[in-house]
């Protein structure tokens, strides 16, 4: 059978069915690019309207406001939330049950409609300081930064950070830096579900010489190789274990990065070389690689001949991880090799440090 059009030319049934797909094919991917385009404008919407309602409980505190300080609470799957879903609650006073009722406003999330929710675990509970605007807990005793992370069903994320000032910025992992307490930036990279610094960390006092060590006297010290600052600021720091964990030994300790991120642990670094075949893992980190991890070849301080070496040839990073006996910490590394490997080292060698996100 042949469908015959205006020229008198043929078409057979086949050919028009395979035209109809291909419309069919086009129309399905041009639907699907309109409704990730919703969904990611829905995020940057929604990441807006968060900061938006922080920014006016600090505010509202930082002029005493009816006379009083003003909240945040963050709420999962609470009946407070439209549909027991997930919101962020602006409340009079300092404590959620004695709150007035009268001024609560709420930020609502509802991932069928928008495709934007909140993180399960992120129930939390915040103030800011009558007339100072400072940022204030229910649930510690001193200040820290506060993370909301915004996830949308089409895989991006942001987070809206406050800082112990009050002040409100919101964070794309991969998009935006992240800055130590010199104000330091560095490039990010999402990995997965993970979110890393993609520079080694370059912060803290440069010790005179490999033959000096750290000493635990609230002063971030480091060591650059050959001595030489150029070296930290092309390759990043090397660090003593002890001094970038800020001598604790908890596992994924803040240590010396950012607010809001941490020492990566053992696992950690499972998780994130486990995103490509161990074969060629290494390949894919590397400062040329895929992953966009941007591995540098930043060498290491030797503890046992207190000298540098493999500037070019040696990638290492420490981990939060203790093992046995607890002088000794792990480590990954890489020999400019295909693959990464994993070993025990003793905690006064320098290594490189890579920071990753809380969240």
């Amino acid at each position: 059978m042949k469908i015959i059009n205006k020229n008198k030319k043929g078409f057979t049934l086949i050919e028009v069915l395979l035209i109809v797909a291909i419309f069919t094919i086009i129309l399905s991917s041009a639907v699907s690019l309109s409704t990730t385009k919703v969904f990611e404008s829905d995020l940057i919407a929604k990441s807006l309207e968060v900061s938006d309602i922080i920014e006016r409980a600090r505010n509202h505190s930082a002029t005493g406001f009816r006379g009083d300080v003003w909240s945040i609470k963050v709420l999962d799957s609470d009946a407070l939330c439209q549909n027991s879903g997930d919101c962020i609650l602006l409340f009079k006073g300092r404590l959620f049950a004695s709150r007035d009722t009268n001024y609560d406003r709420f930020v609502e999330f509802d991932s069928d409609i928008t495709g934007v929710y909140l993180n399960a675990d992120q129930e939390n509970e915040f103030y800011f300081g009558y007339k100072s605007g400072w940022l204030a807990t229910t649930t510690a005793s001193y200040l820290e930064q506060q993370h909301i992370i915004l996830n949308s069903n089409v895989g991006k994320q942001k987070s809206v950070v406050v800082q112990s000032s009050g002040i409100v910025h919101v964070f794309t992992c991969g998009e935006d830096k992240v800055f130590d307490v010199e104000g330091n930036g560095y490039n990010t990279v999402k990995i997965g579900t993970q979110c890393w610094m993609s520079e080694n960390l370059n912060t803290g006092t440069m010790l005179a010489a490999a033959t000096d060590d750290p000493a635990d006297n609230g002063s971030i010290e480091k060591w650059c190789y050959d001595d030489t600052t150029s070296n930290c600021t092309s390759r990043g720091g090397l660090y003593d274990w002890d001094e970038l964990m800020g001598y604790i030994t908890t596992s994924e300790a803040q240590g010396i990065c950012p607010g809001g991120w941490h020492v990566p642990s053992d696992p950690d670094y499972e998780t994130l070389i486990a995103n490509y075949p161990a074969p060629s893992a290494g390949t894919a980190l590397s400062l040329s690689g895929s992953s966009g991890f941007n591995m540098f070849m930043s060498g290491e301080r030797d503890e046992t001949s207190d000298t540098y070496d493999s500037l070019t040839s040696l990638a290492v990073f420490w981990t939060s991880d203790e093992t046995t006996p607890t002088t000794i910490s792990w480590a990954h590394y890489n020999e400019n090799g295909a693959t990464m490997s994993q070993e025990a080292k003793a905690q006064n060698w320098g290594f490189s440090l890579r920071c990753l996100k809380d969240y």
